[in-house]
């Protein structure tokens, strides 16, 4: 039996907090006063669950269903992405970081990439594909990976196939880099063995803890602060600064966001067009 979904039901305040507290405990993220936001993405979910209204998902979530509590996480983040992204930020990546990083390593040792909260891959094969383009001995080394991680399984998935529609890989890549380094199968383009190998796809969440994690020559958290209240930004770069970036690697934020007034261990610096940040007083 379907159910009819009631898409302009509108949200009790007790299911609207119970949503809000769940997304901040699980990811951090800060929803308040977002009722449509929350509305628009859960909506769907309530037609995938075969279920009436929102308050429905709320109440399987608080009898323990963690299926639809995991769906709903993943509904709440923010999965806008396409491959070489704002353009210039991987074009001082390819002039000046990532030589600078073959400088201090030499080139036959390879580099050590995080591209966290990476949605669906795209710019995670950017990488890959720029170093397959311009630095094919670094690419090519077995010390090199770009580990690429997001707190959804679903864009962990997505990320492993690297699978994209013609849509997706007319988003910023050119005709050329996609018929060298993708595979076409009807309407989808996969990206090619030797290219996937590179991309070290795991599920991870920005709230945990990174020691764990191997140290990075270069870590990238594109776009995902801004949605973070101020003390989870402030814990999350100092973990990255501690824990997970080498002494003298980068970190490369969003166009709009940065580490000042948050963590004061980094600097900026302007290299080409766009901004980079590095430990305080790194050589």
């Amino acid at each position: 039996m379907t159910v009819k979904v009631d898409a302009s039901t509108t949200m009790s305040a007790r299911d609207l907090e119970f949503i809000e507290r769940l997304v901040s405990s699980k990811i951090g993220v800060q929803l308040d006063g977002k009722a449509y936001l929350i509305e628009s993405r859960l909506t769907p979910l309530c037609r995938r669950f075969d279920v009436p209204e929102i308050g429905s998902l709320v109440s399987k979530m608080r009898r323990g269903d963690r299926q639809i509590e995991n769906a709903v996480i993943d509904a709440m983040t923010t999965n806008e992405t396409s491959f070489f992204r704002d353009q210039h930020p991987f074009e001082s990546l390819a002039t000046h970081v990532i030589p600078d990083l073959v400088k201090k390593r030499g080139a036959s040792s390879g580099i050590s990439i995080w591209n966290a909260a990476c949605s669906s891959g795209q710019e995670s094969y950017t990488l890959a594909l720029q170093l397959f383009e311009r630095f094919p001995s670094i690419a090519k080394s077995s010390q090199t990976k770009i580990l690429s991680t997001d707190v959804s399984p679903e864009m962990v998935q997505r990320t492993k196939m690297g699978e994209y529609s013609r849509f997706e890989v007319n988003r910023g890549l050119s005709t050329g880099l996609a018929m060298k380094y993708f595979v076409q199968d009807g309407r989808q383009w996969q990206a090619k063995p030797e290219v996937r190998a590179l991309v070290d796809t795991r599920e991870f969440n920005l709230l945990e803890s990174m020691s764990a994690l191997p140290r990075m020559d270069l870590v990238l958290v594109r776009n995902v602060l801004i949605y973070f209240p101020r003390e989870v930004k402030r814990s999350i770069l100092e973990r990255i600064r501690t824990q997970v970036l080498k002494p003298d690697g980068w970190l490369m934020l969003g166009a709009s966001e940065s580490t000042l007034g948050t963590d004061d261990g980094f600097e900026s610096r302007r290299l080409g067009e766009s901004t980079f940040f590095c430990a305080r007083g790194a050589g």
